[in-house]
């Protein structure tokens, strides 16, 4: 079963399309500015013309913020300006996420991730049924990485949750206890 999770369109156009067209009319003027040293000293225009470049680099070239994402049982595929990446499950070897729970970010790195491809900024609250895509690459970065300090920080909770009545019942007991002693 394929379940592909979607960009909101009027939101990818501006918060990753217009900032990254945006971002290069700055890091273009940043290298003017310092060359003709208008304004600010030229470090501060190299400085801006880097970051402005960076974010240029990750929307136009690296495809950090993916359009589409599509997952099915074999793989999962990334979609950004008309390029796909795919990456079948069965290949994966480091599947690796960095959550923002608060804000719904993910940052996902696959595999041997380089400034070129295998990074992914993925700002779930914006993508439609963004609960389940949060919660499906969690899952994912479980299932390939099941022996890693998160993976069984996450199995000590769900058992904790899952057991949470009868550990409050115990606890009950053991107060009631402590108080008829005295």
């Amino acid at each position: 079963m394929s379940k592909t999770y979607v960009y909101e369109p009027p939101f990818f156009s501006f918060e990753v399309t217009f900032i990254g067209f945006f971002c290069a009319v700055i890091c273009i003027l940043s290298l003017i500015f310092s060359l003709i040293g208008l304004y600010l000293s030229k470090g501060i225009w190299i400085m801006a013309s880097i970051v402005s470049f960076y974010q240029v680099w990750n929307t136009f070239i690296s495809h950090s913020n993916p359009e589409k994402i599509t997952i099915d049982e074999n793989e999962i595929s990334f979609y950004c300006y008309r390029k796909t990446t795919k990456y079948k499950f069965i290949n994966i070897n480091s599947f690796k996420l960095r959550e923002f729970p608060s804000s719904g970010k993910i940052y996902l790195r696959i595999n041997n991730a380089t400034i070129f491809h295998g990074r992914y900024w993925v700002p779930t609250k914006m993508f439609n049924d963004s609960e389940e895509l949060f919660r499906t690459l969690q899952n994912i970065e479980y299932q390939i990485h099941p022996d890693t300090l998160k993976a069984r920080a996450r199995r000590v909770n769900e058992e904790y949750i899952e057991h949470a009545d009868e550990i409050k019942a115990l606890r009950n007991k053991k107060r009631k206890q402590k108080i008829n002693k005295n």
